[in-house]
């Protein structure tokens, strides 16, 4: 410590003595501020005075100066050393053994701060262990102590056990504390029992075996012997509830025992003990849900039975709720039931037990997936029968229990075969989707859902319009909630009864403000009500709201006006899908071209309003963004739709519209409307020709912006109006729009890229004489851009529509195209390497292809100059490779046969000594073999029967025939040749290479698509072979035939499925990885082909997770060892398949078993850590509640793969390697952390809190922003589905 700094501590320590209250309390206050400071040090002969005068301060007379040195001992503790610290322990200790009152309760605090602050595994908390239990334990069992006193050691022993309960168990204190704690059960005052209860879970996380085992041993008794006091009775099963939550694995063993002897306390008349056993059941049921199982029956009639538990109010309930007598009744005495809904009893304790009840049934419904289906048949009748529920806490419990039950059904509903309905059924359906829709069996989860509607929605609109939901907001706020939820899951399901709940959203939407007792809740129900129509909107058929929009439109166009923003802004995006509603439209994907009815006669004043309503919020100046936005997009759906009957309205927006781009913070939306706009085909040329032809120049200049979104929404503006408007566009501005789109033909963006490259082909095709200017502005850059290496997918297909429309334009300019193409081939060579990336070669070749399809006249001479250049010894291995590329390209599109001696020069070319010449003749032979079959394929097969040394490219080759006319869909020509090519290939499929063996599999799994009927059955019978070779190769040729997503051949692939995946369980290692391969491409492509026999693939999937010790050996490399763990790959298998299978068949996972084997899989290699961590991602989203209860069994792994470090050598490659493991981590945490609870999973909560606290805070808080804004697909589509005519 420096002098100065000697010198402040002694000015505060005189000032601490003064008689000032408010000296002392600053000087206090001053001490923390430099205790605080990383740099500041105390002297030992300092810290004892420090330590005096802040404990003597702790009994000072003034309460102010007593709790700022409280506060004190915080930043001290980290200074001080052990025997000070040890000192103010001892103090602390005595202080609260005293009668003083609010001496032990300032001691009582600074006790806790001390235990807080002190780290976890230092030497510090090990002494602060054994001074501090003893004492405590000696208070709580002291005679003399009182009540308050025991109380405030409890607590701090509670903290100390949650702190450091692991450190105790290395001290002799455990026992001791344990026979304490049960002691203190048996205590008279009730609060003190259900501290004691909390501190034993904290104890049980640590202890022994044999502690533990006396400890549950002592409660059971404890259960059995006080069957004469419910009081004694309560806190047992309330510590039974706890343990299970502190010590779930160990806890399980006893549940046989615990859990019949709760149930049959049940019977006792004592509503405070039925609420205790309804809570310990249900934490039993989320805490062991293996051991569970044989209760779950019972436990599911005792909280149906105790869900309409209520004894002091009679409605009047038959105990058959399934008869329309009972639904009949109800319909007579609604007014009855609404009247008595103000009943009330102060000493009725019985709601309690009835809200525990539904959240018992909840925690059910959430761990229960396989049970989706009875639950159906036996909670849902009796939660929609509770609906009219009198209590309102009771009510929203209810209601929200039935909303877990559609999330599950959402998750896990069971439908046969599961379509993309995210995106599928809210937007026109993607080229090449997926074929099939769900499919319904009448017991399926959903099926019985749909059954029970017509009950649900008469119930739920009677509490929704009653007297008693007019009081409680929230209700009818959680009953749109499960409303929405409902229609996502059934995809519809009010088609006939949503005309119900119309009143009570009329009467949400108009209800004022000043009239409700929170603003917050009032907007709330505006914006759930709001939500739920939207959802309605969206997932009926348009028709089923017709003749209904005189009672649908009115309440969204009043809420368009709300003053509040959210409010106002969440009924635009409503309006949008009401709009779709009044006029819909459908696109045809292969005509592309709208279909549409006339606008019915009851639509029209209803257009009309949202017209003037919309235009209202456009025009204000002072309107919130998110409202200009979303008004902006409204304006262009509304005119999208029905601009044929608002001719005028329509003339009169556009100028407005191009006022908007004038706006930087409106010109995107402006641009997005106007682009719907010209797709629009209700409106006409005459209204908005002239405007657009204005706004195309403006929004040109708009892709010099920086805002990415904004290039994309003008390039695709441009698009469409060259499309429609090309032909009137003056001269001058094409010039301009290629000037402007010159800059975008880079790779720099490879998402502006294919757009400005489309922009391009339609001035070409609008306006042929632009060819010149494009010629001298975009064609150096496009000529740049095919030596990326990163141009595939839209790109690539956009710049060879590109080229295609160049030579269309003006054939005469061929061969300048060709020479621009081949000018980066002729590159000197450089090392033996080829002049440009594979990829790139790739792309000129594919744009040299598209030039010779659309020019008969020059595509001969091109190939024959090609096959020369082959042929010419002069010639580069770059030249050679581009050639032989650009003859597969053009090979697979037109035959070749004219050139006789074609494949001579590419078989040739077998021979050189470029590994990459050979790799591009093998692709060469086999394209050009596609467009010619009865030509070229037996000479392919007769060259790997001759030479085996070429066999490996050869097989190549054939594969690229195989799989051009797998795609073709067609194979009558390959037919002729395929028994013959099946031979050939199982001759091959032993080879020692594995490479070759790869081939032959993807081979023979394509050749099996083209006649699946007479190949499947061969490649059954060779799954005996004894060679593990042909097995292998077999179950990888199985893989394939998973591809093809028609399903004309399922009924085939179905009763096969079990005997090729039952190699899982072979003797050979690589066998078992490329069955776990294949399960991973049949749950990823055909997912309803695995789902009922995954009972009995799961278990040998899970067994491949584990680590096989036999597997890892020992490699001396010089000095070094290296450990090689020859099972890490197929272990990698297993865990992506576990990946895709939670994807594709999570309802038929047993959702805690897959837990067990991912916690596994996080104390694995690092590939396999981040797997798991990808995986736990998605467990977090799906399963929730599974995933919750497991926290606390995550943080030694996470933290383990926080804290790794390396050694001071690594390499680079090591370092990066461990940092991205750690931002997998950090990812994962963040989604875990929005399932912590600290009551619940205290030890995840503790080390959440760690990680905000230290190094990695900033990551985790930028994968935090992450998760979240992963919001309802409803919220986060709504701009993509404006624009959306369909």
């Amino acid at each position: 410590m420096s002098n100065s700094s000697a010198y402040l501590v002694g000015t505060l320590l005189e000032k601490m003595n003064s008689d000032d209250a408010d000296f002392r309390f600053m000087a206090t206050n001053d001490l923390i501020t430099e205790l605080q400071n990383p740099s500041f040090n105390i002297e030992e002969n300092t810290e004892k005075k420090i330590v005096d005068k802040i404990l003597l301060l702790m009994k000072d007379k003034n309460g102010e100066v007593q709790n700022i040195a409280v506060k004190c001992l915080g930043p001290l503790v980290k200074k001080v050393q052990e025997n000070q610290l040890q000192q103010i322990v001892d103090s602390l200790c005595g202080f609260i053994s005293q009668d003083k009152e609010d001496l032990r309760e300032i001691a009582s605090i600074g006790l806790k701060t001390v235990i807080v602050q002190v780290p976890v595994n230092s030497v510090v908390a090990v002494n602060v262990c054994k001074r501090l239990v003893p004492r405590l334990l000696s208070q709580l069992e002291s005679a003399n102590s009182s009540y308050d006193a025991q109380m405030d050691a409890l607590d701090i022993l509670s903290e100390v056990l949650f702190r450091f309960g692991n450190i105790l168990a290395t001290t002799n204190f455990q026992k001791p504390t344990a026979n304490t704690l049960f002691a203190l059960l048996s205590h008279s005052r009730p609060a003190l029992r259900k501290r004691a209860s909390m501190a034993i879970g904290n104890l049980v996380a640590h202890v022994p075996d044999d502690i533990f085992d006396d400890l549950m041993k002592k409660i059971l008794a404890g259960l059995e012997t006080s069957k004469n006091s419910t009081e004694r009775l309560r806190t047992y099963i309330q510590a039974t509830g706890t343990i299970s939550r502190a010590n779930a694995p160990r806890f399980g063993k006893f549940l046989g025992s615990t859990a019949p002897t709760i149930i049959k306390y049940m019977d006792l008349e004592d509503d405070e003990l039925r609420e205790s056993a309804l809570q310990s059941l249900e934490s039993f049921v989320l805490r062991c849900p293996s051991e569970i199982t044989p209760f779950i029956d019972t436990i599911i009639s005792l909280g149906l039975k105790f869900l309409r538990y209520d004894p002091n109010y009679d409605d009047g309930e038959d105990e058959d709720e399934d008869e329309d007598e009972k639904m009949d009744s109800d319909d007579e005495d609604e007014d009855e039931d609404d009247d008595d809904g103000d009943y009330s009893d102060d000493d009725d304790m019985s709601w309690k037990v009835r809200r525990t009840s539904a959240k018992l049934l909840a925690a059910i419904i959430g761990t229960r997936q396989d049970l989706l289906g009875q639950l159906y048949s036996t909670i849902a009748p009796s939660l929609i029968n509770r609906f009219k529920e009198r209590e309102e806490t009771v009510r929203i419990e209810i209601l929200q229990t039935f909303i877990t039950l559609l999330r599950q059904t959402n998750t896990y509903g069971g439908a046969e075969y599961e379509v993309d309905l995210s995106v599928e059924s809210i937007t026109k359906k993607r080229k090449g989707s997926r074929p099939g829709t769900p499919i319904e069996t009448d017991q399926s989860p959903k099926a019985l859902l749909r059954s029970q509607v017509p009950r649900l929605t008469k119930n739920l609109s009677k509490q929704m319009l009653s007297k008693a939901s007019s009081k409680s907001l929230q209700t009818r706020v959680s009953g749109f909630v499960l409303l929405k939820e409902l229609v996502t899951v059934l995809r519809g399901g009010l088609e006939n009864s949503y005309m119900l709940f119309v009143p009570s959203v009329r009467q949400s939407l108009t209800a004022s403000a000043q009239h409700d007792h929170h603003l917050a809740t009032n907007s709330n129900l505006k914006i759930e009500a709001l939500g739920f129509l939207r959802s309605l909107f969206r997932t009926h058929p348009p028709e089923v709201f017709q003749g209904h929009l005189d009672a649908l439109c009115p309440p969204v166009i009043t809420a368009i006006q709300d003053k509040f923003y959210k409010i106002s802004s969440e009924a635009l995006i409503c309006c949008m899908e009401l709009i779709k509603v009044i006029r819909h439209m459908t696109f045809d994907e292969d005509a592309q071209n709208y279909s549409y009815g006339p606008l019915g006669a009851e639509a029209k004043p209803h257009v009309l309003n949202i017209y003037n309503v919309i235009l209202q919020r456009v025009s204000t100046a002072d309107a919130d963004q998110e409202v200009k936005e979303r008004s902006i997009l409204c304006l262009g759906v509304l005119l999208s739709r029905v601009g044929d009957e608002l001719r005028v309205e329509l003339a009169n927006s556009l100028p407005l519209l191009l006022e908007k781009l004038q706006n930087e913070l409106t010109r995107l939306m402006a641009v997005k409307t106007l682009s719907q706009i010209v797709e629009s085909p209700v409106c006409g040329d005459a209204e908005i020709k002239a405007p657009i032809l204005q706004a195309v120049p403006e929004v040109a200049s708009l892709l010099r912006k920086s805002n990415r979104p904004l290039k994309v929404a003008s390039l695709h503006f441009l698009d469409v109006s060259i499309r429609r408007f090309g032909k009137v566009l003056p001269a001058s501005t094409y010039d301009e729009l290629l000037n402007e789109l010159k800059p975008l033909i880079s790779e720099e963006d490879l998402h502006l890229l294919p757009l400005g490259l489309t922009s391009v082909v339609s001035i070409l095709h609008a306006n042929p004489t632009s060819i010149n200017v494009v010629k001298q502005e975009i064609l150096p850059s496009v000529l740049q851009l095919v030596k990326s290496p990163l141009i595939q997918g839209q790109a690539l297909d956009s710049l060879l529509a590109l080229f295609a429309a160049l030579v269309r334009t003006n054939d005469k300019e061929f061969q300048t195209l060709i020479n621009g193409l081949l000018e980066p081939a002729n590159a000197p060579p450089r090392d033996g390497q080829l002049a440009l990336s594979k990829q790139a070669f790739s792309t000129i070749a594919q744009c040299i292809a598209v030039l010779c399809l659309n020019s008969d006249r020059n595509a001969n001479a091109t190939v024959s100059e090609f096959v020369h250049k082959i042929e010419d010894a002069r010639t580069t291995d770059s030249q050679k490779y581009l050639a032989l590329i650009t003859l597969g390209e053009i090979g697979r599109r037109v035959s070749l046969t004219g050139h006789a001696t074609l494949h001579t020069s590419i078989l040739a070319m077998f021979n050189v000594h470029s590994e990459e010449v050979r790799s591009a003749a093998a692709f060469a032979i086999g394209n050009v073999s596609a467009g010619n079959v009865g030509v070229y394929v037996p000479i392919i097969m007769q060259e790997i029967q001759n030479d085996p040394k070429k066999r490996y490219l050869l097989l190549h080759a054939l594969k690229e025939v195989i799989t051009r006319y797998t795609q073709k869909q067609g194979s009558q020509e390959l037919e002729a040749h395929a028994s013959e090519i099946w031979t050939l290939l199982f001759d091959n499929c032993e080879s020692k290479e594995e490479g070759t063996r790869n081939v032959v599999a993807e081979c023979l799994g394509k050749l099996t698509l083209t006649n699946p009927y007479k190949f499947l059955p061969e490649l059954q019978e060779r799954l005996r072979s004894s060679s593990p070779q042909i097995r292998g190769t077999v179950v990888s040729a199985f893989k394939y035939t998973f591809t093809d997503n028609t399903r004309s051949y399922d009924e085939l692939l179905r009763p096969l499925i079990v005997e090729f995946l039952s190699l899982m369980k072979d003797s050979d290692l690589n066998v078992r990885r490329l069955s776990l391969t294949t399960l991973d491409s049949a749950a990823h492509n055909k997912p309803y082909l695995i789902r009922d026999v995954l009972g009995q693939l799961l278990p040998l999937l899970y067994q491949e997770t584990a680590v096989v010790e036999e597997l890892i050996h020992i490699v001396e490399m010089g000095p070094f060892k290296h450990r090689v763990d020859d099972g890490i790959e197929i272990r990698k298998s297993a865990f992506e398949c576990m990946y895709t299978l939670l994807e594709k068949c999570r309802d038929k996972v047993e959702i805690f078993a897959f837990i067990d084997r991912i916690l596994v899989g996080l104390v694995d290699q690092p590939d396999i850590k981040m797997l798991c961590h990808l995986t736990l991602v998605r467990l977090s989203i799906v399963s929730p509640t599974a995933v919750a209860q497991r926290l606390d069994d995550m943080v030694e792994p996470l933290q383990t793969t926080l804290n790794f470090k390396l050694k001071p050598s690594a390499v680079k490659q090591e370092i990066e390697k461990n940092q991205e493991l750690v931002r997998s981590a950090l990812r994962a945490i963040a989604f875990l952390s929005k399932l912590a609870d600290p009551t619940l999973t205290p030890k995840f909560a503790l080390f959440l809190h760690e990680v905000r606290q230290g190094p990695n805070a900033y990551d985790l808080n930028q994968y935090v922003a992450e998760s979240e804004s992963r919001e309802d697909l409803y919220s986060n589509q709504f701009k993509g589905e404006a624009m959306d005519l369909s």
